[in-house]
């Protein structure tokens, strides 16, 4: 074989091997930016779930809201505090979802993390939702919401075992990259 022949598929080989290469390692930058803009946006969001304001919130619009509240006048029936509470509670998780629809943050991701919370809201506040939509001439299908209702919906469909699995899966990777024993 002529020596220029073996020159030139060698050649050719490392420039194969190198975009090979380029491609593996941009798809993992790729991969790893995504990433870490999922934990930003998560990060500042969950710096409104540290104050103890927000819990207090939460723990009302999940016990008392509908105890003290007759959701016939919906949502703009509320008085002012329960109506802040519900606003404010409400329309975090409705970020989330909102931020999960445009794919932002990752939705197994937030669910994972929020499940229960997520749920017990959704159920405390669904009935002055679905007035709501209705008081607005929404119907049945009303859009008010609709987004953390379907965040409420996957939440409740996750099972509660996933949070282990997630977490008995990093165990995994972590063991085979020699980072855990």
């Amino acid at each position: 074989m002529d020596s220029s022949v073996v020159f030139n598929v060698v050649t050719t080989a490392i420039a194969v091997v190198a975009v090979v290469t380029s491609i593996v390692f941009s798809a993992r930058q790729a991969r790893t930016a995504q990433h870490a803009n999922h934990i930003s946006v998560l990060v500042d969001l969950l710096r409104e779930f540290r104050s103890a304001e927000f819990h207090e919130q939460h723990d009302y619009v999940c016990t008392r809201l509908g105890a003290e509240h007759d959701p016939e006048n919906g949502v703009r029936g509320l008085p002012a505090e329960a109506k802040a509470a519900f606003c404010s509670v409400v329309y975090y998780y409705q970020s989330f979802a909102n931020l999960a629809v445009f794919g932002l943050l990752d939705q197994t991701l937030l669910v994972t993390v929020l499940r229960t919370r997520i749920v017990s809201v959704w159920k405390a506040v669904r009935p002055f939702v679905e007035r709501e939509r209705e008081l607005r001439g929404e119907g049945g299908n009303g859009t008010y919401l609709s987004t953390f209702e379907e965040l409420a919906r996957l939440a409740a469909e996750l099972p509660p075992e996933h949070v282990r699995d997630q977490m008995a899966e990093a165990r995994r990777r972590l063991s085979r990259r020699g980072l855990m024993r």
